[in-house]
């Protein structure tokens, strides 16, 4: 017969009894890393030396019907002249402390927290420069008391658009025929638009057009794998890459998320870094009992004519 524990006595430790326990800690650390920037990765990199770079810009006279007489005199007609483009500077920055003590005692996962961070940093900087090209609807120019924005892919095109007459429903749903439509305008005006720039819904969309069946599906037998994604479409006017981008804002109406979908001629544009202002890491002076550190970067997006590219808007995605 098992005997009876005393009145007030204990018959096991629990953890909170014991200081002497280890704690268990991952010498690893699980970061969720959301750099992907492909607008940034897709264009051409430049460099400017103003807060307002401009650039002209020209376009050749429609193809007509030329036929002149023989021994026709000469006859002229006046000259167009360039026109101009402008786009602001935008400067980013990032900036962080850490004591002395936190440098150099062991932590997990890292030997510098001053390394690790800026390695950290500097990745969401090129993140918030992506949203910036993408997003930015209008240029601003530095003033007082005012920071300078750069104007954006969203505010650039506006030529080709589509936008379901400019109403908000949930009907508004992506389809083959729409995103042909504004790679046929976008030719039209001499574009080559070879990339869509696709959110997380409109992608999911994308690959279950079949057109007819013509969609082709690889299925591996032996590896019983089925991949059905359309990353490529080919079309009558452009064979064109559809990459998945994290980083397009959402309109809201009524409760309901909006998104928007650029079609891009990726020789188009040009990323463009103030001169010997790329992106800078700096370790500021001192003023106590720890060590800062600035990151920054100044840039801007030139658009080189926005009627080689288009964009469909007010897609809806889902409730908010």
């Amino acid at each position: 017969m098992a005997a009876t524990p005393l009145s007030g006595t204990t018959t096991s430790i629990t953890t909170g009894a014991s200081d002497t326990q280890r704690e268990e800690l991952a010498d690893v650390i699980n970061n969720l890393d959301k750099e992907r920037n492909v607008m940034t990765a897709a264009i051409r990199k430049g460099t400017c030396k103003s807060k307002a770079p401009t650039w002209p810009e020209d376009e050749d006279a429609d193809a007509s019907s030329n036929a002149q007489l023989e021994g026709a005199d000469a006859e002229f007609t006046e000259l167009s002249m360039p026109t101009t483009a402008t786009n602001s500077l935008q400067l980013a920055a990032k900036w962080f402390m850490v004591s002395d003590i936190q440098e150099a005692i062991d932590k997990a996962g890292r030997k510098s927290d001053i390394s690790y961070n800026i390695k950290k940093k500097l990745r969401e900087i090129a993140r918030d420069r992506e949203y910036a090209i993408l997003n930015n609807l209008t240029a601003v120019p530095f003033a007082a008391g005012t920071a300078g924005k750069c104007k954006g892919v969203k505010g650039w095109v506006t030529t080709n658009t589509y936008d379901f007459s400019a109403s908000y429903a949930t009907s508004n749903l992506l389809t083959f025929d729409i995103v042909n439509d504004q790679l046929e305008a976008a030719a039209e005006n001499y574009g080559d638009p070879t990339l869509i720039l696709a959110p997380s819904k409109q992608k999911r969309l994308i690959s279950e057009f079949d057109q007819n069946s013509r969609v082709t599906m690889n299925a591996d037998a032996d590896e019983k794998k089925v991949v059905a994604a359309v990353d490529i479409l080919e079309t009558d006017y452009a064979v064109v890459k559809v990459k998945l981008c994290y980083n397009l804002t959402q309109d809201t109406d009524s409760s309901k998320l909006y998104d928007y979908l650029p079609i891009i001629d990726p020789d188009g544009w040009e990323l463009c870094t103030l001169k010997s202002h790329g992106v800078k890491v700096e370790k500021l002076a001192r003023t106590g009992l720890a060590r800062k550190v600035q990151i920054s970067t100044a840039f801007t997006l030139k658009c080189y004519n926005e009627k080689r590219n288009a964009l469909i808007s007010k897609l809806y995605a889902k409730d908010a």
